[in-house]
């Protein structure tokens, strides 16, 4: 089979956008070293909220991996993510917080699309390549108008994205990529991870498999491999900058990565792209 001749529907991106999330502490096992971009938010949001009123927006606030943070900094965060299972996991953690920064956070589950608050924010993130799960342009200009609703005017918006790499795009769909071998944190059953990915050029789509499969402790198969899809919209600067301005943003930073680099024209190739808009 060639990529050429590969289809998805409509179904399996959107199942592309949940399984991932289905299973909090393997997931939180997974980017657990992960810390780039949570020290960039942090900054970010110590250097925001230092002259304008809270709350912060969490956007896909997941398990909490920037939430936790930003509430022991002593910030006022409302989270929203549409999974029960990583909301469960955040709730839990928050739980393990003193009363004080306990009240400082609000979980909330609800589509990042069309979400209802009953409050205006100074500062909204949504980290992790959270926005690439949003598949179309509908879907994003949704999720941008709802966002600039709950901000106040000036009000920023910061997100990153992997941005389009042609070389990784176009590896071969039939081999398997990244084999790594982990322990899942509650079963420990031993397992190998192993991931292959095509790239729809028309939807702009990448449609990734995540293969899991159980060993012994001999490194054996010892029961059948799990299949976890996912799926990311591929963002590049200019429609990035194009979505912003439609839906009542200005762009005012992009940078090459979390060190603060700013994006240039040289720079595109850089492994990650975040963006920091103002409302206007």
């Amino acid at each position: 089979m060639t990529k050429a001749r590969v289809r998805f529907s409509r179904k399996d991106a959107e199942a592309g956008c949940r399984e991932p999330f289905a299973d909090a502490e393997l997931y939180d096992q997974e980017y657990r070293h992960r810390r780039a971009d949570i020290t960039f938010y942090r900054r970010l949001a110590n250097n925001r909220m230092e002259f304008t009123p809270g709350p912060i927006l969490d956007l896909a606030c997941g398990s909490g991996r920037l939430l936790l943070p930003l509430l022991r900094d002593g910030h006022r965060v409302v989270g929203v993510d549409l999974s029960a299972e990583m909301l469960a996991a955040a709730q839990r953690r928050v739980d393990r917080l003193s009363p004080h920064r306990r009240q400082q956070g609000t979980l909330i589950r609800a589509d990042l699309r069309s979400y209802r608050l009953h409050t205006k924010a100074s500062l909204a993130i949504a980290a992790f390549h959270s926005v690439q799960h949003l598949l179309g342009n509908r879907d994003l200009t949704r999720f941008l108008r709802t966002t600039r609703a709950h901000l106040d005017r000036g009000g920023w918006l910061a997100f990153d994205v992997l941005p389009p790499d042609a070389d990784w795009l176009g590896r071969d769909p039939e081999r398997r990529w990244g084999r790594t071998t982990l322990r899942h944190p509650v079963s420990q059953q031993r397992l190998i991870y192993t991931t292959n990915h095509v790239f729809d050029p028309r939807s702009h789509l990448l449609h990734m498999r995540l293969y899991y499969q159980p060993i012994d402790e001999k490194g054996r198969p010892a029961g059948a491999e799990r299949l976890v899809r996912l799926c990311h919209r591929q963002l590049g600067y200019d429609e990035v900058r194009t979505l912003l301005a439609a839906a009542g943003f200005r762009l005012i930073e992009a940078f090459a990565g979390f060190d603060g680099t700013l994006l240039t024209d040289s720079s595109q190739a850089a492994d990650e792209h975040v963006y920091v808009a103002v409302a206007v």
